[in-house]
């Protein structure tokens, strides 16, 4: 996995420095925020961990072998804690460690600062999006101390949803910072092979999306970078990270802080490294494969009613909230469905002017170059 060459103009984004950051002034009467574009492989070597990398095709074949392949070779001691804390996702959120830290551009600064830092450090960017909820930040910081008084207060206050794990990772602080530390470190030693790749692509991804930045309104460029997730702003949030993501494709990551959302989004296909040239482009591929299933044509048929929330789908089609969500990431991901989400309110709608692109695109692929011979060099 040979690294593409990383010298590339990046004007508005000093090179070794801090991410470049365009301050977005809204007169419509909602709120002014600041978009800030973070361009480091720090955050794909933690989302690399997740269940989700790797579970579709939009990751290149080779890709997902290396992923099965990294995971297996890890020490039979380690694994455990990866299934616990990264594949589902709940310390995948010590990605965030890194904000504000540009100095840690690389997996290896990361996990050395990860090491160096205290527990309560690092169960601040674990637990960063409890920063919204008053007091509540400030209540896990004392447990993680030393305070166990308080861990029934905290239990009270957290989700349902994530109460069990989150309570495990608390009852020992201590020892799950241990147990972060050397999944890091294990997951460390198979991918610093392959992250100079990784970061070339990422930088090609943000060097594509320059005349987005020059001429896009801001919602509309967190719309076409993260592609079709309209996100419409929340009082006190006054930044918006974009990170590119290798490994979060098709999906995007979305973190949150008490005055910040962090968007890791899926790279662009023409930012991956060179393909098979008669293999079909990847739109086409998401496109057709989003259209090839009966529940995702069920689900376009209810939006072609009506902006719908997943819960509403969900009951309409009988099938439980994770599967859904996850038919709709596929169809976000074909560009067939835009996310809006507004405060703590999510809700679907269809594109329909995608569903005309379909015959059009394959006719471009099958067609477009019908009369071009295979070198004869590679036959």
């Amino acid at each position: 996995m040979a690294a593409r060459p990383a010298g590339r103009e990046t004007k508005d984004r000093p090179v070794g420095g801090a991410p470049a950051r365009a301050s977005v002034r809204d007169f419509s009467g909602g709120v002014s925020y600041t978009i800030e574009w973070d361009v480091r492989p720090v955050y794909d070597f933690v989302f690399s961990m997740s269940e989700d990398a790797g579970s579709t095709d939009d990751l290149p074949a080779g890709d997902r072998k290396w992923l099965t392949d990294a995971r297996s070779s890890l020490p039979r001691d380690v694994r455990p804690s990866v299934g616990r804390l990264f594949e589902t996702e709940a310390a995948i959120k010590v990605a965030t460690f890194a904000l504000d830290r540009p100095e840690l551009d690389t997996p290896a600064a990361f996990v050395a600062a990860i090491a160096a830092a205290s527990p309560t450090e690092v169960f601040r960017a674990v637990f960063c999006e409890t920063g919204r909820e008053p007091g509540l930040a400030d209540l896990i910081s004392d447990v993680v101390a030393g305070d166990t008084s308080r861990l029934a207060e905290v239990e009270a206050r957290l989700p349902e949803s994530q109460r069990a794990e989150r309570m495990a990772m608390l009852s020992d602080p201590d020892g799950t910072h241990r147990q972060i530390v050397s999944t890091l470190e294990a997951w460390l030693a198979v991918f610093e092979p392959i992250a100079n790749r990784v970061a070339a692509m990422l930088e090609r991804d943000y060097a594509l999306r320059a005349a987005d930045r020059a001429t896009l309104a801001p919602g509309d460029l967190l719309e076409r970078t993260t592609a079709g997730l309209r996100w419409l702003g929340e009082p006190g949030v006054r930044r918006v990270i974009l990170a590119p993501s290798y490994f979060a494709r098709p999906y995007n990551f979305l973190l949150a802080g008490p005055d910040w959302r962090f968007f890791g989004y899926p790279i662009a296909d023409d930012a991956l490294d060179a393909v098979d040239p008669l293999a079909a482009p990847q739109a086409v591929v998401r496109l057709h494969r989003a259209l090839g299933d009966a529940t995702r044509l069920r689900i376009l048929k209810l939006l072609a009613g009506r902006d719908l929330y997943l819960t509403e789908i969900a009951q309409q089609l009988e099938l439980s909230k994770p599967t859904i969500k996850h038919h709709l990431a596929l169809l976000r991901s074909a560009g067939l469905v835009t996310i809006t989400e507004s405060g703590t309110v999510t809700y679907y709608n269809l594109r329909r002017q995608r569903l005309d692109d379909a015959s059009v695109e394959l006719k471009a692929f099958l067609v477009g170059d019908a009369g071009q011979e295979p070198d004869a060099s590679t036959a």
